[in-house]
């Protein structure tokens, strides 16, 4: 087995003991001297939002494009344009803020509907959030870092909600279903049979979108939202933007 290695700090301390155990004069004792590595500094990235909003970038609204005036997006205060364009090559969705800055998503539902797009924020801390819809399915996109990103879920698949294609929901909607007086995401699921809504929470950790709390209700007003997207007053068919048909 080797012997193990003295470091040299620990050495010079043991010297200077003994040199004054020993009474050896007034030699001043060696001073260790040790240095702390130096901090890492991470920047944050330079593309996040601030009160000023995002940093003006992009072409703005593409002329021909569908565009409605909807709720602020990127938190500086001011409403932003959501818009869908098709150049005939390729189909977007966009946001332009009231800062000046514009960013987009490649649009690839293929719904005979056409695509929809809807803005909203559940609750005042939440993220700027699109609703992507071709009638059939919604995808969920959130305003992120001054772009609009894929929410999707542990796995990474796109998060899609059911609009009465595949069985699995009828609509969207905004419902406090934590009991903070605060509303939250939900997927809704009307059951025709026995008349009842399931309302399924939807959380979001960073853009990554799970199950939460679930509840049924037998609905009254509820009932002519379960088949719909909406948040609150605003619904998709009011306040999204619908794409152009030829």
């Amino acid at each position: 087995m080797s012997r193990p290695r003295v470091l040299p700090v620990l050495a010079l301390a043991v010297l200077a003991l003994l040199s004054s155990c020993s009474g050896g004069g007034d030699t001043p004792l060696p001073t260790a001297t040790v240095t702390a590595p130096a901090a890492t500094v991470t920047a944050e990235p330079t593309a996040a939002p601030t009160s000023a909003g995002c940093v003006p970038a992009g072409d703005g609204v593409p002329g021909g494009a569908q565009s409605i005036t909807t709720l602020d997006l990127d938190g500086d205060g001011g409403d932003d344009q959501l818009w869908i364009a098709d150049d005939g090559a390729d189909r977007t969705l966009g946001v332009t803020t009231a800062s000046g800055a514009t960013f987009t998503h490649p649009i690839d539902l293929a719904g005979p509907a056409g695509a929809t797009a809807f803005a909203l924020r559940p609750a005042p801390g939440d993220p700027g959030l699109v609703l992507l819809s071709d009638n059939r399915v919604a995808d969920l996109l959130m305003v992120q870092g001054c772009a609009l990103v894929a929410v999707t879920d542990a796995e990474g698949r796109p998060w899609q909600f059911d609009l009465g294609f595949a069985g699995n929901g009828t609509g969207v909607g905004c419902v406090d279903l934590t009991g903070d007086g605060q509303p939250d995401l939900a997927g809704l699921n009307a059951d025709p049979d026995t008349g009842t809504v399931e309302r399924t929470q939807i959380t979001l950790t960073g853009t990554v979108a799970a199950a939460g709390t679930r509840d049924q209700v037998t609905p009254g007003a509820q009932d002519d939202t379960a088949h719909a997207i909406t948040c609150g007053d605003r619904t998709m068919d009011a306040d999204g933007v619908r794409e152009a048909q030829g």
